[in-house]
């Protein structure tokens, strides 16, 4: 099963740099894929998860996280409004975390791209490890990462990390992957 799950979050991971982040294809359906209306922020996350929480729609890709714990404010609260375990609450935090240093990195500095990617796959992995199955796994990378990036400033800066990554190489996750703040 451990194996499995391994092979899952990395083909997760996979499947996140090589679709170029998404979310923001400069579709007028805000990447909700219909190309009839627009959908607000709240329409969309009511969509992915039951909450109608409104998320930051701000212009800067990095938001507001007044505690500085490397997840914006907005996204914290969405998690926390899930219904996770504690472990899963944990894990989902640390991907969101990874996300938002995904979107904040300077693609011209090597070593902290490498260090975003590593950060990004151990978090899926962990999310993968903490969820109560691959299937609820996948469910909850996606929403993180639609709650994360849910602006076109933070898709692009997705997509330019994205890009910044394609065909490297990262180790694979140790363990469960989740970080001792965890």
């Amino acid at each position: 099963m451990k194996k499995l799950s391994m092979m899952g979050a990395l083909l997760t991971l996979g499947l996140l740099a090589g679709c170029g982040g998404g979310g923001g294809g400069g579709s007028s359906d805000g990447g909700a894929g219909t190309g009839t209306t627009a959908k607000t922020t709240t329409e969309v996350m009511a969509g992915v998860s039951g909450s109608t929480l409104v998320l930051d729609r701000g212009s800067a890709a990095a938001g507001t996280d007044a505690n500085a714990d490397g997840v914006r404010d907005d996204v914290a609260t969405w998690i926390g409004s899930q219904g996770y375990t504690s472990a899963m609450s944990a894990a989902a935090t640390q991907l969101a975390r990874a996300y938002q240093g995904a979107i904040t990195v300077s693609t011209a500095d090597a070593d902290a791209l490498r260090a975003a990617r590593t950060a990004a796959s151990d978090a899926v992995e962990c999310v993968m490890q903490s969820a109560a199955s691959i299937d609820a796994g996948y469910k909850a990378v996606a929403d993180v990462r639609r709650a994360t990036l849910n602006t076109d400033a933070r898709a692009s800066a997705y997509l330019a990390y994205a890009a910044a990554v394609n065909d490297t190489v990262v180790r694979a996750p140790e363990g469960t992957g989740c970080t001792s703040s965890n």
